[in-house]
């Protein structure tokens, strides 16, 4: 028999709240699209894959979130072992394998495993033996637990989705509650991976850059430039001064100043290098300085805040976007989504889009201190902090603020998997204050 307490506690704010943003975030992939060549229909698969996750979200609504924990252990393992499959596929065909094909439909498992850990990690730190007083004993199996898919994310290459497992991690850990003594240890290795990290970004070696050697010859540059570079490529100089100095040894190079602050510009190498890709650190080199390589690396940073600053304050209108229009700004209609809503709507129009997310992810907390369980709060903690994390690196990223990782707009960019996920993890949140009246 259908109990009505079940709709009296169903936060209907929260569904309203999560359809206004995904129909805005259709509506925007719609206009984002149309500078694409040929018929795109990005805006239709969106919305297909919105009912899709919708109708996902109603079956898990029917199921007890209690017996979804149960289940949690299976999922991420069933995750765990298609990044395992990914991973191996990867290195027999390609460098990069993001994405099982099946027909048509791309899906994406490393999307499913950020839902996937925060199941796994509620789960097992529900006892409450495991709850209050953990020590560094008690956190390696939950370590592990985020660990496995961060390493096989990691490796496929995406290093974006990767980082936000252990920025994941840290929320349920702390609220899990930690002893004193490792609170301090924690903090003083936090202080310090801080300094080795702006000590491995502000230290490194001078090198010129072998794409930007094949970029010139391509180019046209003299023969003797090219050859000049050839030779300095596999150099390593550790001051400034000294890669000037060879570089302004060949008279063509000395009396052409814009190509060689170009290439002192991109031949930096941070100490961190040896442990990214070739393509990371030019992200990474790209977040510091956009400009110095304009027309590469550095590009879509570039377009993407001309985009949002040519808005002004109420912005040009929809469908009015010159950037989207005239095919400027690449992935527009995914990573970055934001910038084309805000060339269109402006700084206040970008304001409320902010706002109905802050909404969403307040409605997310304050599930937190309506549950009776353990389970249901660090799943909740879990959860919400995903929509959080990847609001704000998305955002960051459109504006030059943080490096460009990847990592979608959550219910507003186009994608599948990303949409089903994020729509099933706030059905789990929805089960969680339906039946919270069960477990008093």
């Amino acid at each position: 028999m259908f109990d009505r307490r079940l709709l009296s506690n169903f936060d209907w704010t929260l569904l309203l709240l999560t359809l206004a943003v995904s129909l805005v975030g259709v509506a925007s992939i719609y206009s984002a699209s149309k500078g694409y060549p040929g018929p795109q229909q990005f805006w239709l698969k969106q919305l297909y894959w919105l009912g899709l996750g919708l109708g996902a979200g109603f079956l898990v609504l029917l199921v007890d979130f209690r017996r979804i924990g149960q289940w949690s252990y299976l999922f991420h393992v069933a995750v765990l072992i298609s990044l395992a499959v990914l991973l191996y596929m990867g290195s027999r065909y390609s460098s990069v394998e993001r994405w099982f094909m099946v027909g048509p439909i791309a899906i994406q498992p490393s999307e499913f495993a950020k839902l996937s850990t925060v199941l796994a990690l509620a789960y097992y730190l529900r006892d409450s033996r495991r709850v209050g007083d953990l020590g560094l004993r008690e956190i390696v199996l939950p370590g592990l637990i985020m660990a496995v898919p961060f390493f096989l994310i990691v490796n496929q290459p995406d290093l974006g989705t990767a980082l936000l497992l252990p920025a994941l991690f840290v929320p349920i850990i702390l609220m899990a509650g930690l002893r004193t003594r490792l609170w301090i240890y924690l903090t003083l290795l936090f202080v310090l991976s801080i300094g080795l990290l702006v000590a491995s970004f502000s230290l490194g070696y001078y090198q010129v850059d072998p794409s930007l050697i094949k970029d010139l010859q391509r180019q046209g540059y003299p023969r003797q430039v090219v050859l000049r570079l050839e030779e300095l490529k596999d150099r390593r100089f550790y001051l400034p001064g000294d890669l000037h100095d060879a570089l302004a040894a060949e008279p063509l190079l000395f009396k052409n100043r814009a190509l060689m602050a170009r290439l002192e510009e991109t031949s930096f190498h941070p100490l961190i290098s040896f442990l990214l890709r070739p393509y990371q650190r030019r992200r990474l080199i790209t977040f510091v300085n956009p400009d110095s390589d304009p027309l590469g690396s550095g590009y879509h940073v570039i377009q993407s805040r001309v985009a949002i600053g040519s808005g002004g304050l109420t912005g040009k209108g929809y469908g009015k976007s010159t950037q989207g229009s005239l095919n400027f700004l690449p992935a527009r209609h995914t990573d970055f989504i934001f910038a084309i809503f805000a060339e269109e709507w402006g700084f206040l129009g970008a304001v409320g889009l902010m706002s109905l997310y802050s909404l969403l992810i307040a409605r997310g907390y304050s599930i937190i201190f309506q549950t009776h369980d353990r389970f249901s709060a660090f799943v909740a903690v879990g959860v919400t902090s995903i929509f959080t994390l990847q609001g704000l690196i998305n955002v960051g990223m459109a504006v030059g603020l943080l490096p460009v990782v990847g990592v979608p707009l959550p219910l507003f960019s186009y994608g599948g998997s990303s949409m089903i996920t994020t729509l099933v993890g706030i059905a789990i949140l929805l089960n969680i204050r339906m039946r919270r009246f069960l477990y008093v």
